[in-house]
């Protein structure tokens, strides 16, 4: 199943919108529906979606409880495959074509106005150190053109990000 397989039966908003605030209040408008943004006045050219990737929608699409959508998760990690290439003229995709990384030219939405600014409200971390892999789901900081920020509270992602820096690894 591809992304766009779980758009499917959401209707796009068409007319512009600012990722500065109007996602949100759109999404708390329709009670935090599904959506799909297709004119984003800061980013050109993207699209971003809310409530799409929610736990519990997931586990609806695919028919699991919460639960087993974790087993399914560490299963999916533990055995990787190898993706099947597609030659780039029959790809519809999006290709970032920036020579130099500008997180600011993405749809990443400001949705509190309390905030100090743009945050990913619930952007997946992979991380692997010394043998052990964790999945985990983070806000990020849009710190700068360069650089997001998390903040990572006791747990599995926080104790390897600890030993990686004790052992002087990055």
């Amino acid at each position: 199943m591809a992304f766009r397989d779980l758009l499917a039966g959401i209707d796009p908003i068409d007319t512009p919108i600012s990722v500065n605030h109007d996602m949100l209040d759109h999404s708390q408008s329709t009670s935090h529906e599904p959506v799909l943004f297709t004119s984003l006045t800061e980013a050109p050219g993207h699209s971003a979606a809310l409530n799409v990737l929610a736990r519990d929608r997931l586990c609806d699409i695919f028919h699991l409880s919460p639960g087993e959508l974790i087993d399914v998760l560490a299963d999916a990690m533990a055995s990787p495959g190898e993706p099947v290439l597609i030659e780039r003229a029959e790809a519809e995709v999006l290709q970032n074509t920036q020579s130099e990384v500008d997180l600011n030219a993405l749809p990443i939405p400001w949705h509190y106005r309390e905030d100090r600014g743009r945050y990913q409200s619930a952007s997946v971390i992979i991380a692997e150190y010394d043998g052990i892999y964790n999945m985990s789901y983070h806000r990020q900081f849009l710190r700068d053109a360069n650089h997001c920020v998390s903040r990572f509270v006791p747990r599995h992602l926080r104790t390897m990000t600890d030993k990686a820096r004790a052992n002087g690894d990055e």
